[in-house]
C-alpha cells in the first residue's frame, strides 16, 4: 500500500510540474522518487546537463558555416560568501536537530531521507576562502559544451589552436577563467588550454560586466522589492511552514526564513555536485516548495536582469552594448583575417539581459508577487534561461546571395528572437537592420542610458 501510495504522489508531482503548481505532500520521499524534477527547478544553482537542448542540427541551413561567437557563463561553483555564511552558523545545530526530532517522532520524513541525512557532512574543505570557485562538476560543463559545439561544426571549431582562428576571453573571476580554459580543452584536448593566449582583463570591464560600471543600472534595480515582498507574502510563508514541519520544528520552534533557505542551499548544491546520487537535505523539500523557491528567485532576476522595470527597458536593451557591437560587427565582417571564432565568459547577468535586447523569453503578464499561481508557465524561468554554463551560441552561415544565415542557439536549443524562424535562424540583414543601431554607437556613451 506504502508503494502505491508513494507512485501515486510522484505521479501527481510530475503531472502539476507540467503546467501547474504542485500540491504539497508532507510525505513525499525525495530519495525514492525516480523522477525528482526538482533538481531542474533549482533556478540560477540549476546544473546545465538537467535542462539543456539534447542535440545540435547544424545542417538547419543548406549554405556554409563560416564563423562562431559564443558567451556563456561559468559553470557549477561553490555557494557565494553569504550563503556560505548562513551554512557555517547554522547547519551543525540544525543538523543535530532534525536527527532528535526524528527519534521523537515529530518529522513526516521517510526511512529512506532521513538515512540520508544522518550519514551527511558539510564537506569541511568548502570555505570562505574558495566561495563561488568553480568546481570539477562546472569544469565538466563548460568541457562538454566545448566538445558537442566542435561534433556540431567541425570545419569552423578545429581541434588545433591557432591565435588566428581563436579568440578568448574572460571576465575576472576565478570562476569564469577556469569556465573559460575548459571550454578550451573540450576543443583542443586535455591541458591545451595552457597553449591559449587569452585576452588581457580589464580593471573596469564594460564588455563583459557592463552592469558593474553602471550606476543608473545600480539604482534602479537597488529598488526593486518584488522578490522581497513576495518573501514575506502567503506563498512563501507556508513553504516555511511545510518545510519547519517536515522536519519536525513545530510552533514557537518553527525554522526561520534564513534556516529553512540554508537547507535549501545545501539540498541544491549538493545535487548539482552530484547528479547521480540524491542530496541527502533536498528531502526536506516537497516539489510544491521548490516551485516556490524558484519563483522567488525569478522575481528577484526579472527585475534585476529582465523585463521588470518597463520604465527602463531601453536601459536593459543598452547595457550589453559592447557585447552587441561585437557580434554584429563579427557577423558583418568578411576579413579574410578575421576569427572563426570568438569565445567570452562571464556571469549569468550580462547573459539574461542580452536576452531582454532580443525581446526574447519575454512573458504577456508581467511577473509580481501576486500572481505565483498564474505564473506556473512562465517563459521567464532563471532554471531554464540562466543555469549553471549557460550559453548563446551564434553560427554564421555563408550564403551565396550575399545574404547570410545566422543560428541562435541558446542553452543548445534554437533561440526565438521576434522576426526569425522558430528553428533559431535569422537572415543577416535582418539583424544588421533590427539592431543597426549598435553597429556604429559609441558604446562608453550609450550601455548605461534609457535613451
Amino acid at each position: 500500500m506504502v508503494a502505491i501510495a508513494h507512485l501515486f504522489f510522484v505521479s501527481l508531482a510530475v503531472m502539476l510540474t507540467d503546467g501547474s503548481v504542485s500540491m504539497h505532500n508532507p510525505f513525499y520521499c525525495f530519495s525514492q522518487d525516480p523522477v525528482r524534477p526538482q533538481i531542474g527547478m533549482f533556478a540560477t544553482t540549476t546544473a546545465y546537463e538537467t535542462v539543456r537542448g539534447q542535440a545540435i542540427y547544424p545542417n538547419v541551413s543548406n549554405c556554409t558555416p563560416s564563423k562562431f561567437w559564443l558567451v556563456s557563463r561559468h559553470g557549477t561553483r561553490l555557494p557565494a560568501v553569504g550563503n556560505l555564511v548562513n551554512i557555517l552558523e547554522n547547519y551543525e545545530r540544525l543538523h543535530r536537530a532534525v536527527l532528535s526530532n526524528y527519534e521523537n517522532g515529530r518529522t513526516s520524513l521517510c526511512a529512506a531521507d532521513i538515512a540520508l541525512i544522518r550519514n551527511w557532512a558539510f564537506d569541511t574543505n568548502i570555505t570562505l576562502e574558495v566561495s563561488q570557485h568553480l568546481t570539477t562538476s562546472g569544469w565538466d560543463e563548460l568541457e562538454g559544451l566545448a566538445k558537442r559545439y566542435q561534433s556540431a561544426f567541425p570545419s569552423v571549431l578545429s581541434s588545433t589552436y591557432s591565435l588566428q582562428d581563436y579568440l578568448f576571453r574572460f571576465a575576472n573571476t576565478q570562476r569564469s577563467e577556469f569556465s573559460l580554459r575548459a571550454f578550451a580543452d573540450g576543443l583542443f584536448g586535455a591541458n591545451k588550454s595552457d597553449l591559449v593566449q587569452f585576452e588581457d582583463v580589464p580593471a573596469v570591464d564594460t564588455f563583459l560586466l557592463p552592469q558593474t560600471s553602471c550606476p543608473l543600472w545600480n539604482n534602479v534595480t537597488s529598488a526593486q522589492i518584488e522578490h522581497l515582498q513576495f518573501r514575506e507574502g502567503p506563498e512563501y510563508e507556508q513553504m516555511l511552514s511545510q518545510v519547519s514541519a517536515k522536519l519536525g520544528f513545530h510552533g514557537s520552534h518553527a525554522l526561520k526564513a534564513n534556516e529553512v533557505e540554508m537547507f535549501a542551499t545545501i539540498c541544491e548544491y549538493d545535487q548539482v555536485f552530484n547528479l547521480s546520487a540524491p542530496s541527502p537535505l533536498c528531502g526536506a523539500f516537497s516539489v510544491a516548495n521548490h516551485q516556490v523557491l524558484e519563483y522567488y528567485q525569478d522575481l528577484d532576476f526579472y527585475y534585476r536582469s529582465g523585463y521588470g522595470f518597463s520604465d527602463y527597458r531601453r536601459l536593459f536593451e543598452n547595457l550589453p552594448c559592447f557585447l552587441m557591437q561585437d557580434l554584429l560587427s563579427f557577423l558583418q565582417s568578411n576579413d579574410v583575417d578575421d576569427h572563426k571564432a570568438r569565445i567570452y565568459n562571464t556571469n549569468g547577468t550580462p547573459l539574461m539581459i542580452m536576452l531582454v535586447t532580443f525581446g526574447a523569453f519575454q512573458d504577456n503578464v508581467p511577473l509580481t508577487r501576486h500572481n505565483f499561481a498564474q505564473q506556473s508557465q512562465r517563459l521567464w524561468k532563471t532554471s531554464l534561461i540562466s543555469p549553471m554554463a549557460a550559453n548563446l551560441a551564434v553560427m554564421r552561415y555563408d550564403c551565396a546571395d550575399g545574404d547570410n544565415d545566422v543560428l541562435f542557439l541558446y542553452n543548445e536549443k534554437p533561440l526565438i528572437i521576434p522576426g526569425c524562424q522558430l528553428n533559431g535562424l535569422c537572415k543577416q540583414s535582418f539583424l544588421l537592420e533590427k539592431f543597426s543601431r549598435f553597429l556604429h554607437a559609441n558604446c562608453e556613451e550609450m550601455f548605461c542610458s534609457n535613451s
